[in-house]
């Protein structure tokens, strides 16, 4: 645990100093043009610290400077996460990709959604769109209320057919999933706690927000208010009702530290594993990692396209992750990153990236809400940053 807790000489690790200072510079004059209002970031390779960085607010308004042990709301980054607990059900032989989803949630089965599969959720490929179920904030806080709100709520486009990320509501009854078929029967929070987050020692990371963290959390806050995506009033409210028993969404209502979210991110690269702790097997880190959308584009990035004037471009999703792919386009991942790495981004604020073949690891959690494509191009330029420091 010390290599990523201990900053190494990154010169050691093939690394130009002068060149990695660029990013500090860089992401203090984004902070003071109030682009956002302050971060973590942090970098390792081959599991060694290389850089720590802690800026800006945590709360711009009030001047509270970041903590190094912030609290994030990770947003979609819960995805990611959700995708390991689901995808240990399948090591197990309790469910499967082609699974179809009514078989564990019988009154799943209506609207259309008769043959959604496990596969079509976990790609996105379900139909089930953006919005969250119809019904109220403190209700979509209930992991009960939110899938009978879901179960009953006709399907976007048939399945299998287009990739229409769906932000809450397919993520939600991944989770109902997760619950049901646990032979314990646990809530979804412990499920998640007790077999992955605790495995990899994530001390910090939770589904609700536990009240020994409420200190150090960090507030939603938006900053851009041009972009067609973000319900300012919506996302207010939805972070003032999160509590301690809160089940949101679990494509969104996840809190971690950046620390946390290194460690999740290492052991994906090591194969499932991080200090003993395993949570998933090398097979299935491999198939959590593998483009399942080949070239199609991901219908959620249509408003922000028409915001910048983009052409479509791939989505590249994995299970519950996001992937390089090839080609010159907006992602939290560098142009520069080789082909097949893979993260995770949250609505505006955050990300992660592993580069398997230079063994780097990237995490940046920032408050202060970005529109999703300028966010994209915020993350991928200290992304090819990092990498054009490396000289080895």
């Amino acid at each position: 645990m010390s290599s990523l807790n201990t900053l190494t000489n990154p010169e050691s690790l093939g690394f130009d100093p002068i060149a990695l200072n660029r990013i500090q510079d860089r992401i203090k004059t984004d902070i003071n043009a109030e682009k956002y209002d302050g971060g973590r970031f942090l970098m390792a390779r081959r599991g060694k610290l290389v850089l720590d960085l802690t800026l800006g607010y945590q709360e711009r308004d009030s001047k509270r400077p970041m903590r190094e042990d912030a609290i994030f709301s990770i947003m979609s980054i819960s995805k990611a996460l959700t995708a390991t607990g689901l995808l240990r059900c399948i090591e197990r032989g309790e469910v499967s990709m082609l699974t179809p989803v009514h078989h564990i949630i019988p009154e799943f089965a209506k609207r259309g959604k008769e043959r959604v599969t496990v596969g079509h959720i976990l790609t996105h490929t379900a139909g089930l769109g953006m919005a969250p179920a119809p019904i109220p904030v403190p209700d979509l806080m209930v992991l009960e209320k939110s899938v009978a709100a879901i179960c009953e709520m006709p399907l976007e486009t048939p399945p299998g057919e287009i990739v229409s990320y769906s932000a809450m509501t397919g993520y939600t009854i991944l989770a109902e999933v997760i619950r049901r078929l646990d032979a314990k029967k646990r809530s979804f929070r412990a499920i998640m706690a007790e077999d992955v987050f605790e495995p990899l020692k994530m001390k910090d990371t939770s589904f609700g927000i536990k009240k020994e963290l409420s200190e150090r959390r960090v507030p939603v806050a938006v900053r851009d208010f041009d972009s067609p995506e973000l319900n300012h009033q919506y996302l207010m409210t939805r972070d003032k009702s999160i509590t301690e028993t809160t089940e949101l969404a679990a494509g969104g209502g996840g809190f971690a530290s950046a620390q946390d979210i290194l460690r999740f991110a290492e052991a994906l690269r090591l194969g499932g594993a991080l200090e003993g702790g395993r949570v998933l097997s090398p097979a299935m880190v491999q198939l959590m990692t593998s483009n399942h959308t080949g070239l199609r584009p991901n219908s959620m990035m249509n408003n922000s396209r028409a915001l910048h004037g983009l052409a479509p471009f791939p989505a590249y999703l994995g299970l519950g992750l996001f992937l390089r792919g090839e080609g010159v386009f907006p992602s939290h991942i560098p142009t520069l990153a080789s082909a097949e790495t893979f993260g995770s981004w949250g609505l505006g604020s955050m990300g992660f990236w592993v580069d398997p073949q230079r063994e780097i690891t990237f995490v940046s959690l920032t408050s202060g809400i970005m529109e999703r494509i300028r966010s994209h191009m915020r993350f991928q330029m200290l992304g090819d940053m990092a990498l054009s420091s490396l000289i080895d």
